[in-house]
C-alpha cells in the first residue's frame, strides 16, 4: 500500500507499507504493517510511519461521529476518512486519530448494506 490514499488516512508523508493480515482461529484479525521510512530507534514515535509505532484499530458504525467524539476529548484526525480501494476490506472507510500523548487509534467503518 502507499500513495495518496495512505497519506490521507495516516497523515504520514510519502508512506509505503508492506501489509500482512492474519486471522486467528477464534476469528480475531491482526494486521501487521511495515513502513519503509521511519525514525531512529530510541525516539518516541510521533508518526504512524515511525519505527516502533503501534496502533489499535477499532470498528465503528459512524466514522465521522467517532472522530467528533475523540476530538472533543483533545484528539485529532491525522487525515480524512478514505475508503479502502481494493482487497478484502474494499470499501471500508478508515482514518487514524492521535491523542496528545502521541498514541494512535485507527477507526474502520465497514461498507454499508
Amino acid at each position: 500500500m502507499g500513495g495518496d490514499f495512505l497519506r490521507q488516512v495516516t497523515g504520514v508523508d510519502d508512506p509505503n507499507v508492506r501489509t500482512a493480515i492474519l486471522k486467528a482461529p477464534d476469528g480475531f484479525i491482526v494486521e501487521l504493517l511495515q513502513y519503509s521510512n521511519g525514525r531512529r530507534h530510541g525516539q518516541t514515535p510521533e508518526s504512524a510511519g515511525a519505527i516502533g509505532a503501534a496502533h489499535l484499530a477499532l470498528t465503528v458504525r459512524d466514522i465521522h461521529a467517532a472522530i467528533a467524539r475523540v476530538e472533543a476529548a483533545g484528539w485529532k484526525a491525522n487525515g480524512s476518512p478514505q475508503p479502502i480501494p481494493g482487497g478484502p476490506r474494499k470499501g471500508t472507510r478508515v482514518v487514524y486519530v492521535s491523542g496528545p500523548d502521541h498514541l494512535t487509534i485507527e477507526f474502520m467503518q465497514p461498507p454499508g448494506p
